[in-house]
């Protein structure tokens, strides 16, 4: 339990208003693994940075997942949650990125498989504005349907944009202010908020690098039902196009 970590044994002990670390994690619909889950995260962290926050944006949830998190908030003190209306990916990562005080900030799923991508991350970051933790350069286990859906989306990113990145949709990781910047005027939904911030990252001339992934489904993907692609084909098709509108 959160009592058992260094920060929760001791209720004096105040996480810092500008930590070294904000762990980013949206969160919708998440009973069955929140708990289990933010507790092995927050366990790992504590191990990478002296000072850190874990910032869970719950949005648009209709199970249990708002009680767990106010019951995690109130064990870990260095537990932040945001709660927007809205059962939205992007909107959830655009809104943590805007709250998050850590000096860098990771964004990353509460279905994680492989924690040690944030300390490659973490790493990366001392050097990069912003670091991609990429299932194309470490290991895709997913269904053959989800990893084709990810290469075709990624070869029309190159085509259609420039961005020559192994995997636009993989966890990232940034300088914190330089990304709030960037994603001030952002709106956009389900699953883009990554394009749309590399690049306005291209166009500003940050730096980014990427480090290697390890995926598996831990459950079927929210994202990849088949019922779905058809919706997210025109919302993406739709978001290029007015990506392109404004120049980018």
């Amino acid at each position: 339990m959160c009592e058992n970590t260094k920060y929760g044994a001791n209720r004096e002990v105040l996480p810092s208003e500008h930590p070294t670390l904000s762990v980013i994690v949206p969160v919708h619909n998440e009973e069955g693994i929140l708990e289990s889950q933010t507790l092995k995260l927050v366990a790992y962290v504590q191990e990478l940075a002296s000072d850190f926050e874990v910032l869970l944006v719950e949005n648009g949830s209709r199970d249990e997942t708002p009680n767990i998190l106010r019951k995690l908030e109130k064990q870990c003190r260095f537990i932040r949650v945001r709660r927007i209306e809205k059962a939205d990916y992007s909107t959830a990562v655009i809104e943590g990125i805007k709250a998050a005080r850590g000096k860098y900030s990771i964004v990353t799923g509460i279905d994680y498989v492989d924690l040690t991508a944030l300390s490659h991350c973490l790493d990366a970051l001392k050097h990069s504005d912003i670091v991609i933790c990429s299932k194309n350069k470490g290991v895709d286990g997913r269904p053959l349907s989800s990893r084709l859906v990810n290469q075709c989306y990624n070869k029309f990113i190159r085509l259609f944009f420039g961005l020559r990145y192994s995997d636009i949709e993989g966890y990232h990781g940034y300088q914190t202010k330089r990304i709030q910047a960037l994603v001030a005027d952002v709106k956009t939904k389900e699953h883009l908020c990554n394009l749309w911030i590399l690049a306005k990252a291209r166009k500003a001339g940050l730096r980014v690098d990427e480090v290697p992934l390890i995926v598996f489904e831990r459950r079927k993907s929210k994202f990849m039902r088949m019922t779905r692609v058809p919706y997210l084909a025109i919302v993406s098709f739709m978001e290029f196009i007015r990506l392109k509108s404004k120049g980018y």
